[in-house]
């Protein structure tokens, strides 16, 4: 860890923030991190989207992110094996961008956050919001840079929604959607609406305003459980739990736990609330249940959504995951096709790994396609 990069974050502060609800914000802060020199023609820069509880800390060693939830496990950037000198974003050649999405709890503007209307955090009356507010306010960062186009766009999970959303609406040369959607899914809408419905029926939430109280702890570690089993394949969670040890205080009523999977469940649970805002997580998964390209820009065809693209000069790396359980391969696969329907240059790679949908944090010797996409 020593041999890290230190950087540190910083904040754009936006006067105020026209919503897709018609309501505004003011002000907005947006904390972000850069990494590698803007060139000067500007035409050399990156924006990174994260995934849903990642920060805009991608890369390096920082400590000190002014954020209650920044525990230890925030230090080192989550992209960090692939975002630097020489690395699959090599920093040598791009000006990468990674910001904490709107209603973020690292820095950016959300529910934790203090009204200053009221000098009290926001809690419930935080607007609601979507994922074309999410891209908006990024766009504000590549605009406070002075960036005309970017050189590329990369997501991946709800990161890679949000790039897709991006190329319909900014110029940029490049996108590279990892493990990710067009829309969601029947299944995943069920799991996003059993965790929504864990976090307010959790006695502690009271509709968002428990700043001064005590947190909806359970409902939060009851909504990872749920999510967590679609990012890791099952062979690799057996494997993890392997070595976990049966708590004995497991805060359950009157069941014992008897597989080390489960505690091992409840472990990754009880560390999550630790770094993770329960609002956030809530009004995340909110905009993430509304997003659907096909309905909002092509009613209900994927392939007249895309039909905006026609002429504009832009190429689409889409990376699917073959042990993936959190969005399918056939859910990238209907991007590809709605690509090629409208004769949009576009590249379809499937990556083999037992690893699930974390594969894209875990493992970046399977994604040097993403290397030879950027610098081609």
């Amino acid at each position: 860890m020593s041999n890290l990069l230190k950087v540190k974050t910083d904040f754009l502060q936006i006067d105020s923030l026209s919503l897709h609800s018609g309501k505004t914000l003011s002000p907005v802060n947006i904390a972000y991190e850069t990494y590698g020199e803007l060139n000067k023609n500007k035409n050399n820069a990156i924006l990174v989207f994260h995934a849903l509880s990642g920060s805009q800390h991608a890369a390096g060693l920082n400590k000190f992110a002014p954020s209650e939830f920044w525990s230890e496990e925030n230090h080192v950037g989550w992209w960090d094996e692939f975002i630097g000198p020489g690395k699959i974003i090599d920093t040598n050649k791009f000006f990468v961008i990674c910001g904490n999405c709107l209603g973020g709890c690292y820095g950016s503007t959300g529910p934790s956050s203090i009204n200053l209307k009221t000098k009290k955090p926001y809690g419930g009356s935080f607007p609601k919001l979507t994922l074309t507010d999410l891209v908006y306010a990024q766009k504000k960062l590549v605009d406070h840079f002075g960036i005309a186009t970017l050189h590329a766009v990369i997501g991946g999970s709800l990161g890679g929604m949000e790039a897709l959303e991006y190329m319909l609406h900014y110029p940029v040369n490049k996108i590279i959607s990892i493990g990710s959607c067009a829309r969601m899914s029947t299944l995943n809408k069920i799991m996003n609406f059993e965790q929504i419905f864990a976090i307010e029926e959790d006695h502690d939430f009271n509709k968002g305003d428990y700043y001064d109280g005590n947190p909806p702890v359970k409902g939060l570690q009851l909504a990872r459980m749920i999510a967590h089993k679609t990012y890791v394949d099952v062979v690799s969670l057996e494997q993890r739990a392997r070595g976990e040890i049966i708590q004995e205080e497991s805060d359950l009523k009157l069941y014992e736990l008897m597989h080390r999977i489960e505690s091992y469940m409840l472990h990754q649970g009880k560390k999550f609330v630790k770094r993770f805002d329960a609002n956030t997580y809530l009004w995340i998964v909110q905009a993430i249940q509304s997003f659907n390209l096909a309905r909002q820009y092509g009613n209900g065809d994927l392939k007249k959504a895309f039909a905006r693209l026609t002429g504009k000069q832009i190429n689409i790396l889409i990376i699917s995951i073959s042990s993936d359980v959190s969005f399918y391969p056939e859910e990238q696969q209907e991007i590809v096709e709605a690509l090629n329907h409208n004769k949009i240059p576009n590249t379809y790679v499937m990556v083999g790994s037992d690893k699930g949908h974390d594969s894209f944090l875990l493992e970046p010797e399977k994604y040097l396609s993403i290397r030879e996409f950027l610098e081609n």
